[in-house]
């Protein structure tokens, strides 16, 4: 699908209240959920979990989306409905780069999530946000095990492809997982 193309989807999609897949050919994923805001350069996207649970925000780069794919049905709807799941509200500032979305993501959740790209995929980065410099950001990473790294990483915003702000999976390790050492008290 060609960018502009994509462009428009994701401008009707907005508040529209039908979920869709944003389809990331480059990285080999697909992401399904409604589409929150846009800005020129991302998008805000509440994750449709397990077909008709809403769980956390990402927010992704539009430049990775190949596609975007009308996925509703009267079934997701009526299950929404009946399930009393409600949208998140969110606007992505206008202008805002990685670096901003970074910051403002974990502001609002206990831990940072965000992916970067690796070999056509993606890995997922979980943990805490310890400092946004200019032009890399420094992180301590938690694993799926819920045990924090000996020393922090530090990425480059380019490298970010998405930032996630909670969700289950994530909820679950910001409160069961190891408190850590006390350098990552927030």
């Amino acid at each position: 699908m060609k960018p502009q193309k994509v462009r428009r989807r994701l401008e009707q999609a907005v508040g529209s209240g039908r979920a869709v897949d944003l389809v990331r050919d480059s990285l080999g994923q697909d992401d399904r959920g409604f589409v929150l805001s846009l800005s020129g350069g991302w998008v805000a996207l509440q994750v449709l979990a397990d077909g008709v649970y809403v769980d956390g925000v990402v927010l992704l780069r539009v430049q990775d989306i190949s596609a975007v794919r009308d996925a509703h049905s009267t079934y997701v709807a009526r299950a929404l409905e009946r399930l009393e799941q409600t949208l998140a509200s969110f606007a992505i500032p206008t202008g805002a780069d990685a670096r901003d979305l970074l910051i403002l993501a974990a502001g609002l959740h206990p831990f940072s999530a965000f992916a970067v790209e690796d070999d056509g995929d993606e890995a997922l980065m979980i943990g805490r946000l310890l400092k946004a410099g200019r032009k890399q950001a420094r992180h301590r990473f938690i694993d799926a095990d819920g045990t924090w790294a000996d020393a922090d990483d530090r990425w480059k915003y380019d490298e970010i492809v998405s930032v996630y702000i909670g969700g289950r999976y994530i909820d679950a390790l910001a409160r069961f997982a190891d408190p850590g050492p006390a350098d990552l008290a927030p």
